[in-house]
């Protein structure tokens, strides 16, 4: 797993985290975040605009209160999660816990 320079400076940014830190919860993101497969309605149309922003992004996680987005394994940028959403995230991630 590889970061981008961006990808170190936003996670810096917005999560407040070092650059250690920030590989060690972008690997977590990238295995055990939610992907865009899992998600439906109006958090799936979000994420869907968020690829076709970011064309090469061929792998969007959700983890925690972050957008991850990825091209193969390399983290290229994490935006903040609208709040609009936190509530769906968190049933999608107990019903993950379910089973």
């Amino acid at each position: 797993m590889n970061m981008s320079n961006h990808a170190t400076d936003r996670m810096s940014e917005r999560c407040g985290l070092n650059k250690k830190s920030s590989e060690r919860l972008s690997k977590l993101a990238l295995e055990n975040g939610i992907s865009h497969n899992e998600t439906s309605g109006s958090l799936n149309k979000y994420i869907s605009s968020l690829y076709f922003y970011n064309e090469k992004a061929n792998n969007i996680k959700i983890y925690g209160e972050y957008v991850y987005i990825f091209v193969g394994n390399v983290l290229i940028t994490v935006l903040p999660l609208p709040n609009k959403y936190k509530k769906i995230v968190k049933n999608i991630n107990s019903k993950k816990g379910e089973n």
